[in-house]
């Protein structure tokens, strides 16, 4: 009976453990939300290509938030150029990490500001929901 009851702890901890979120999953997919929240902002007809780099590091906006920086190759039609882009998230881990879940909070694009800055809210409301959404369907 022990050994059974012994088996059974011993399952669910590994189950549980199996479902972990580490660190190098979840900053793989908020590249992928900051790659797919670029392209949302880019002008109208440029597109976003490969990402070649990213970056990743604490952010000086808060405990629980998130800097990405990638580079990749935007193209107009005309002309590939490699340009760096930087997002910042807020994010958040489930218990035991048996969760991720990130909301952009900063975007920068070609030396503007979307999203939030200190206390304001930088962009028009159409690109933040254009943003979100954009984001959204790329993490989740």
């Amino acid at each position: 009976m022990k050994t059974a009851i012994r088996f059974m702890l011993l399952t669910a901890c590994a189950l549980t453990l199996t479902g972990c979120v580490n660190r190098e999953q979840a900053d793989a997919t908020l590249a992928k939300g900051c790659a797919a929240g670029v392209a949302s902002l880019l002008p109208e007809g440029t597109t976003l290509g490969d990402v070649r780099k990213s970056e990743f590091s604490a952010s000086p906006e808060g405990p629980n938030t998130r800097h990405v920086a990638i580079t990749a190759v935007t193209m107009d039609g005309y002309l590939e150029q490699e340009a760096t882009y930087e997002c910042i998230f807020e994010e958040s881990f489930g218990f035991m990490n048996a969760s991720h879940t990130a909301s952009i909070y900063q975007v920068r694009v070609n030396g503007q500001i979307y999203g939030k800055s200190g206390n304001q809210i930088q962009g028009s409301f159409d690109d933040f929901v254009k943003l979100t959404d954009a984001i959204r369907k790329a993490m989740y």
